[in-house]
């Protein structure tokens, strides 16, 4: 739909809607990547090591919202750009991570969206963005592999801490198919935003039940309240990948 908008009206930034382009010169300033190492607080048990693009606050947080529910698919590259980098960032703080991507090794898996959002959307808009975020690793570096709700589970927007950790406990798995390709493999979870951490916890769990080796992950934006960033010591940073506009 909104591609078809588009031809008829001059596109509106997605951050703050003002018209002439897809993501206007301040916006785009407020979504250049700055990965950093987050970790809810408190943290869940078994909680894997997490890297996030930026954060999930202002101009960013609406370009997010307006990917999702808002059929702004044209801003999936600004997004992409977000997670590439949180994933590049992951890759070189875990050595035995880039390495596995070099051997073609490396097992990554978006987190699922519910039957309901699929329906709701049209589409799978975060299984798209990771899609589009390892389009910066070297073909045959990664290997996509999808877990699965195995259950009904609650809209995560309308629950608090505690319920979101309650909603999604055991409620994801491996599909069967798949459980050779994550048995003992590295493997990164992919999201769009990082919240009470319940979604990546459960996702690593899910991998861990299946035999992964180790889990990882990264998202394109971490929410700045009820997480704390890591410091990063003195780990070289990657320079954030390119995005629209640039």
């Amino acid at each position: 739909m909104q591609a078809v908008v588009d031809l008829v009206l001059p596109a509106s930034c997605a951050g703050c809607s003002r018209s002439g382009s897809a993501l206007c010169p301040e916006c785009a300033a407020r979504c250049r990547p700055a990965p950093r190492r987050v970790v809810p607080h408190p943290a869940p048990p078994h909680w894997p090591p997490c890297w996030a693009g930026g954060s999930y606050e202002t101009a960013a947080a609406a370009v997010l919202r307006a990917y999702k529910d808002g059929d702004r698919r044209d801003v999936r590259p600004v997004l992409a750009g977000l997670l590439g980098s949180a994933l590049d960032a992951l890759l070189i703080d875990h050595p035995e991570l880039a390495e596995g991507a070099v051997r073609g090794e490396l097992v990554v898996v978006p987190v699922p969206s519910s039957a309901a959002a699929r329906r709701r959307r049209g589409d799978d808009p975060a299984r798209a963005l990771a899609a589009s975020a390892l389009l910066g690793l070297a073909k045959g570096e990664a290997r996509l592999v999808d877990v699965r709700l195995g259950r009904r589970v609650a809209d995560q927007a309308a629950l608090d801490r505690s319920g979101r950790l309650a909603n999604l406990a055991g409620a994801m798995r491996v599909d069967p198919r798949r459980a050779a390709v994550v048995r003992d493999a590295r493997c990164v979870v992919l999201d769009d935003v990082v919240t009470s951490g319940s979604t990546i916890t459960e996702a690593a769990r899910a991998l861990r039940s299946a035999g992964a080796r180790s889990v990882a992950a990264a998202t394109a934006l971490a929410t700045p309240y009820g997480l704390r960033s890591v410091s990063s010591g003195d780990l070289r940073l990657p320079r954030p990948r390119p995005w629209v506009g640039e």
